[in-house]
């Protein structure tokens, strides 16, 4: 409780709460895949779109780590929040697959600046106030707060879609995304800045650290966890979709059906973030970790068995995904000095995004043929079979 007081009173912490907040509004989670196809793309082109993103945050990954740990990690997410903004009106102009890829490649970009900044950043507050044992515990507090606020701008943008069109909740969602720019340049920098951090060093970081125990096989085994798990959002509006046109939801309400569940989907994903810390000090991170693949693979195999069983499937997937998140980076931050950490996180994610790659252009493939259904539970079994191998061969936690 005193933890929790000194959180809320010092400033940075709180400012930090009130930046991830405008990080997770969206008036458009629900409706994304939904937008992309009214424009008559196949689900192999979402496929190739989705795979755009993640190669466009591979090349992006290092280069804007590295500027985060050489120019300053508060300003290089500054950066990144003013270039999702941006892309989100583009986002909602959009009507072509080039537009569309386009605007992905530039949000991703975006994303880059934030990922491992925004997790360094908050690291380093932290280590100024020798707390960094509670950084599960912040970050996954943020994270479900947001996901929280999320849940109410999610279930508007399906209203607003379904009594205008699609662009509109673009708008919204760029306009509160734009805020989070003032919040972060009103918060100090911290961290250890070197002007002696070289590209060179760089790379000797990301070698030293991540092709050697206890980080290589732990990132090797996040990535397949989270290149499966990822593939759900190519899938799960167009099926949430057809499961509430099969329960009598009338076609002029299924945006807001959909929109319904994801807002459900980000209550039960937040209360499981905002409690990351008590469930790796209560479970461990290597348990988590364990179970996790086993938890996800059952549930993707029950969707072609029984429709309505996507609502607790989904809703998992967010959970493991987000919980997983914030174990995942307090391990690595654990075992990385301050200087090259946002390098390093950078590096990691980075091979999570490679990975997410080839399971989402085979998975849109192999739905278009079977169906999306049929897509996860195969996928399923991937990840089931991987993560056994992986737990023989180098045991990752």
């Amino acid at each position: 409780m005193e933890t929790s007081r000194r959180e809320w009173a010092t400033t940075p912490i709180a400012k930090y709460y009130a930046y991830k907040s405008t990080e997770y509004v969206s008036f458009t989670a629900a409706i994304w895949i939904l937008f992309v196809r009214s424009n008559g793309l196949s689900f192999a082109e979402v496929g190739a779109l989705n795979s755009i993103w993640w190669l466009a945050l591979v090349g992006g990954e290092i280069p804007t780590g590295y500027l985060g740990d050489r120019l300053g990690r508060r300003n290089a997410m500054a950066l990144g929040t003013a270039i999702i903004a941006v892309s989100t009106v583009a986002m909602g102009l959009s009507e072509t697959f080039f537009q569309f890829a386009t605007v992905y490649a530039a949000w991703a970009v975006g994303q880059t600046f934030r990922s491992g900044s925004g997790d360094a950043w908050l690291y380093d507050l932290l280590d100024e106030t020798n707390e960094t044992h509670e950084f599960a515990n912040v970050r996954g507090r943020a994270t479900g707060v947001g996901l929280a606020i999320g849940a109410v701008t999610t279930l508007a943008g399906g209203v607003v879609a379904d009594a205008t069109n699609y662009s509109v909740p673009f708008f919204a969602t760029a306009a509160v995304t734009a805020l989070g720019v003032p919040i972060l340049l009103s918060v100090p920098e911290s961290g250890d800045s070197d002007d002696g951090f070289t590209p060179r060093t760089a790379l000797r970081v990301i070698r030293e650290k991540l092709t050697r125990p206890p980080l290589r096989g732990f990132v090797v085994y996040f990535a397949l966890l989270f290149g499966v798990v990822n593939m759900v959002y190519i899938f799960d509006q167009p099926i949430l979709r057809d499961v509430a046109l099969g329960l009598g939801v009338p076609a002029s309400a299924t945006n807001t059906a959909v929109s319904a569940s994801y807002a459900v989907f980000s209550l039960v994903a937040a209360g499981a973030t905002y409690r990351a810390g008590w469930i790796g000090d209560r479970i461990g991170i290597r348990r988590w970790f364990l179970l996790a693949p086993v938890a996800v693979a059952v549930s993707y195999a029950m969707l072609p068995l029984v429709g309505p069983l996507a609502f607790p499937a989904f809703a998992l997937a967010r959970g493991v995904t987000n919980v997983s998140g914030v174990l995942g980076n307090q391990y690595v931050n654990d075992r990385v000095d301050s200087v090259g950490r946002a390098t390093v996180l950078s590096a990691a994610g980075m091979l999570y995004s490679l990975a997410v790659v080839p399971f989402e252009l085979a998975g849109g493939v192999v739905a278009d043929i079977v169906s999306p259904t049929g897509a996860l539970a195969a996928f399923g079994g991937v990840l089931v079979v991987g993560a056994g191998v992986l737990w023989v061969v180098d045991r990752p936690v």
